[in-house]
């Protein structure tokens, strides 16, 4: 191992760098682990979501081509196949057959249970509004704490009416209506995009034209554009006065669509056949460990410049210094020499790359500030802090930025020697990979507690992470072979 001093030099070298070299042997990270190969990610879980509920929905029947099957949407096909719609797994075509509703699901025989996805239970809770008799809702003990009473309000404004059965627990809710009459909404996003996505869902469905008006700040904008864009690729008519925002092709949004108010008439979904894109997350897990590790990583099969989301993923990739370049249908990712500069990241639009953000901090020496992450504190745990104390255990501390008194974001502090070696992610997975992430900076093993969360969204982490180990760069750049486990 290098002293405390030659580490330093090393980085003081490599932080007077200003851009990556087109040179990977000159972008090489001394004493780091080295990950070599390609990988291929997982297809987009909100896009997947978003498909099968438009499509249990729609009129007629909609192929959901590689879709990504994961807990979640597992859970989300159980409850909507009691609502009417019916599912069938076409496993040789990679693809799931949905035959919807036509817009009338049916009162489920039995108890809707989204186990501890937000996404689900928000949505549900829009859907059950356009079933004929009551619908009981539930989910875990997490999900019982996360913010739902905006959603159930404006719900209201447009003729639901929702209850829950314990007014202290906010789980089981009961929604009792049977039809939306339409008319204006205003729905905060400044704690999640999920109201504004569960309302624009089942508004082609109300008797009379909806409109969503959504003020500043909004978090997670580009999930409301990915909502109202597969909207419009179900035939929904859907209108965003305020422009820019009119599709640069069908069925598509302009990353810059003024979301303040969304207008949309009734007509329903027409089912469809769909191809599911990568998922942008899961793509920057592969760009953070360029961070961390001497990284030269082929990921198979993703289009730049299609989906707006991921555009932005490889964007704030190239912010950390990691070199990106499209090689025909892939994408090849390089570590380069960190930013010579100190870094500001607003997350406001970025929520799901925090934690990861929070684990690569310490291997960037010119500093990294994030900010905007307050609302992640509503995720299935309260994953920045969380990920922050865990971190600290492993000698990469943060210093917490606050606004209104709550973490809002984290600046990087001095690393030093882990404390200990084994973490947890508190039952949460991207919480799990992002400290798998941190753990791949240090020359020791660490053990990540919760791997059986990953199902959530990426079941085949680990086994990504362990085809790319390729070893280890000495401190005089030599490659040292190491079949141990990243």
């Amino acid at each position: 191992m290098p002293t405390a001093s030659a580490r330093a030099s090393v980085r003081a070298s490599l932080s007077t760098m200003t851009s990556p070299s087109t040179d990977p042997e000159a972008a090489v990270r001394r004493d780091r682990r080295v990950l070599r190969g390609s990988v291929r990610i997982p297809t987009s879980k909100p896009d997947t979501q978003r498909a099968l509920l438009m499509g249990a929905l729609a009129t007629g029947s909609t192929a959901v081509t590689r879709p990504n099957v994961c807990s979640e949407s597992l859970v989300l096909q159980e409850a909507c196949a009691e609502l009417g719609a019916r599912f069938v797994a076409e496993p040789e075509h990679d693809r799931i057959v949905v035959t919807g509703t036509g817009g009338a699901p049916l009162r489920p025989s039995t108890i809707l249970r989204a186990a501890g996805s937000g996404f689900a239970l928000r949505h549900l809770v829009a859907v059950t509004s356009l079933v004929e008799g009551p619908c009981v809702l539930t989910g875990d003990q997490r999900l019982a704490q996360r913010p739902l009473t905006p959603l159930l309000d404006a719900l209201t404004e447009l003729g639901g009416k929702l209850e829950t059965a314990d007014a202290g627990l906010g789980l089981p809710l009961v929604n009792w209506e049977h039809g939306l009459t339409g008319g204006t909404v205003r729905v905060p996003a400044d704690e999640t995009s999920q109201f504004a996505s569960a309302l624009l869902l089942v508004a082609p469905y109300a008797s009379g034209p909806v409109t969503v008006e959504v003020p500043a700040p909004v978090v997670g904008a580009p999930y409301i554009r990915m909502t109202v864009a597969m909207m419009r690729e179900f035939g929904a008519r859907v209108r965003l006065p305020y422009g820019p925002g009119e599709p640069p092709a069908p069925g598509g949004i302009g990353p810059d669509a003024d979301l303040r108010r969304i207008e949309v008439r009734p007509g329903g979904y027409r089912g469809r056949d769909l191809l599911v894109g990568p998922d942008a997350t899961s793509l920057f897990y592969f760009i953070a460990a360029a961070v961390v590790t001497d990284a030269d990583i082929v990921v198979r099969e993703v289009p730049l410049g299609r989906h707006p989301f991921l555009d932005d993923v490889v964007t704030v990739g190239r912010r950390l210094g990691v070199r990106i370049d499209r090689e025909g249908p892939d994408i090849r990712i390089v570590s380069g020499p960190p930013p010579a500069a100190p870094l500001e990241i607003d997350a406001t639009g970025i929520p799901t790359l925090v934690p990861a953000l929070a684990a690569v901090a310490s291997d960037l020496p010119a500093g990294l500030r994030v900010t905007g992450a307050r609302h992640i504190r509503h995720h299935k745990t309260s994953r920045l802090a969380v990920v922050m104390d865990q971190l600290a255990r492993l000698g990469r501390p943060l210093a917490p930025v606050l606004r209104d008194g709550a973490l809002d974001g984290f600046e990087t502090l001095p690393a030093g020697p882990p404390a200990a070696l084994d973490v947890d992610g508190h039952g949460d997975h991207r919480n799990v990979m992002a400290l798998h992430i941190a753990g791949l900076a240090l020359p020791e093993t660490v053990t990540v507690a919760g791997a059986e969360t990953l199902s959530t969204s990426f079941a085949d982490f680990l086994h990504c992470f362990r085809g790319l180990a390729a070893g280890r760069r000495g401190t005089d750049g030599a490659l040292v072979t190491d079949a141990g486990r990243p």
